[in-house]
């Protein structure tokens, strides 16, 4: 005798059928979708109008894009249960500094780190974006950096009149184990050159500085371009360029974030960045509140695919 079926419902087998009755789904969905939530409840009505029409960002597009970012990557959603104001206050900096967190673009990143026995969310600005924040002052009109490896004709005068001279040896071997130098040149609008050279065992120092290890730095397989090397060389120039208000928070945050330093919310809401015992708070327009209510979340019961 055939079972009785609702009209137009095909009847699941039993194991389908629990499936189906059951919020398991729901639950492998419930980080993304309050993480979503916040995202549109919060920033859709107070920050991102407010921080990316300053800078020509649509607000749709950053939306997604970290949503997307979000989706894809467990530990940022385990930041987002266990540290949420560092996650927050790490897609606001970059908010306000006018870029889009995505390893896609290259120009912002959200790294997941372990401090004090949870992940915690730091954000770290990309070559990319460095140079897109640089150009977008209308100080410099363009940047370009280069490796300096073994075989290379290479030669740099200071002075009145500095120079650089470099004419590589294109059929050399090129990788970290043979890199020299690299140098930023960068030309101001008044028509005027800067640049910074650097040694291998300069950038070296600079590594050893940081409190966080890049995996990045003189990685062939994960960075064969050397985007972090030249990084490194960019940001030591852009300290000495002519900036905007934008261009320079950046330089102090990628600064504070090397020795250290993380971004997290304070009681009302704005962003801070904790350095040691130090504790700095950044003025931000029309962010009041823009974190209200931020709930208590637990630990999920179920695997996020």
């Amino acid at each position: 005798m055939k079972e009785n079926t609702k009209q137009g419902q095909a009847k699941l087998p039993l194991g389908e059928e629990q499936k189906a009755q059951t919020p398991a789904t729901q639950q492998e969905l419930s980080i993304p979708a309050r993480f979503t939530s916040l995202m549109m409840k919060h920033y859709r009505s107070h920050v991102l109008p407010a921080l990316l029409r300053k800078h020509g960002i649509d607000e749709g597009q950053f939306l997604q894009v970290v949503s997307s970012e979000f989706k894809k990557n467990r530990r940022l959603q385990d930041a987002f249960v266990q540290n949420p104001q560092s996650l927050f206050a790490s897609i606001l900096s970059g908010a306000e500094i006018g870029l889009i967190p995505s390893e896609l673009l290259g120009e912002f990143f959200l790294i997941p780190r372990r401090i004090d026995n949870k992940e915690t969310i730091t954000p770290l600005i990309g070559y990319k974006g460095l140079v897109k924040i640089l150009m977008r002052s209308g100080h410099v009109t363009r940047i370009h950096a280069e490796c300096v490896y073994e075989g290379d004709d290479f030669s740099v005068e200071y002075g009145l009149e500095p120079r650089i001279t470099h004419s590589p040896k294109l059929d050399a071997e090129k990788g970290s184990q043979n890199l020299k130098f690299v140098y930023v040149v960068a030309k101001l609008s008044s028509g005027d050159y800067q640049f910074v050279v650097l040694s291998k065992g300069d950038i070296i120092k600079i590594q050893q500085m940081s409190k966080y290890n890049n995996e990045l730095y003189f990685n062939d397989k994960k960075d064969p371009q050397m985007w972090m090397v030249k990084k490194t060389a960019l940001i030591q120039l852009a300290k000495l360029l002519p900036k905007d208000y934008y261009a320079t928070k950046a330089v102090e945050l990628d600064s504070h974030l090397e020795g250290g330093a993380i971004l997290s919310l304070d009681d009302e809401n704005k962003v801070k960045i904790i350095d040691g015992k130090r504790v700095s708070i950044v003025k931000q327009p029309n962010v009041m509140n823009t974190f209200a209510n931020l709930p208590d979340l637990e630990e999920p019961t179920a695997e996020l695919e």
